[in-house]
């Protein structure tokens, strides 16, 4: 090996190290962080021991007024639910699926009765959460089609044309969606279904 190619190597390598380095710091954070009150409340509103009885829809609507009065944080609540989205993809988990499906009933509570949670989830990247969740096949097909029932809400409504993400997302996750799940005809049933729905 030449001198230039084991620069370059060295280069990536150290670059491609701190990159790793910062990932797990992330990580570690996130693993020793204390238990936020928003976060806490979102843990107890999307509890998998909900399963039976569905969303504590007294909770959720105490979770926005506790928003709307300033009283928690509107951003970490999204954080949390965003995490709680996240952690339940490709989960075949039942708790898992039942605590994500709880956190998209929670996310659209907060999104139709809170008035800044829309912007919370356009800048929280919340959006890109649920496409992962929507494209991963591990993920629940009844979660899946909740998530993209949101998108295509969000992305259809006029209410949101401020927020550009919403109808990008909406376009870019159809197209996407399309192509990802062309090859599984009974997924592509379910989406067309999801599409045609008014």
């Amino acid at each position: 090996m030449d001198k230039l190619n084991l620069a370059q190597l060295g280069e990536r390598l150290k670059s491609q190290g701190a990159q790793m380095g910062r990932m797990v710091t992330g990580k570690v954070k996130e693993i020793l962080q204390t238990p936020t009150p928003e976060s806490k409340l979102v843990d107890e509103a999307t509890s998998e021991t909900l399963e039976e009885m569905g969303p504590n829809w007294g909770l959720n609507l105490r979770i926005c007024k506790l928003i709307n009065a300033e009283e928690i944080s509107g951003t970490e609540i999204v954080r949390a639910i965003k995490k709680k989205i996240s952690s339940g993809t490709g989960s075949s988990n039942n708790g898992a699926v039942v605590s994500q499906m709880l956190s998209l009933d929670l996310l659209e509570t907060c999104a139709m009765n809170c008035e800044k949670v829309f912007s919370e989830v356009a800048s929280e990247k919340v959006l890109d959460e649920m496409v992962k969740m929507i494209e991963n096949p591990q993920t629940h097909l009844g979660n899946r089609k909740r998530g993209l029932d949101l998108i295509r809400a969000w992305g259809q409504s006029e209410d949101l044309a401020y927020l550009p993400v919403f109808h990008q997302t909406y376009t870019v996750s159809l197209v996407c969606l399309m192509l990802f799940l062309i090859s599984d005809f009974s997924i592509l049933m379910f989406v067309m279904a999801v599409l045609c729905v008014p």
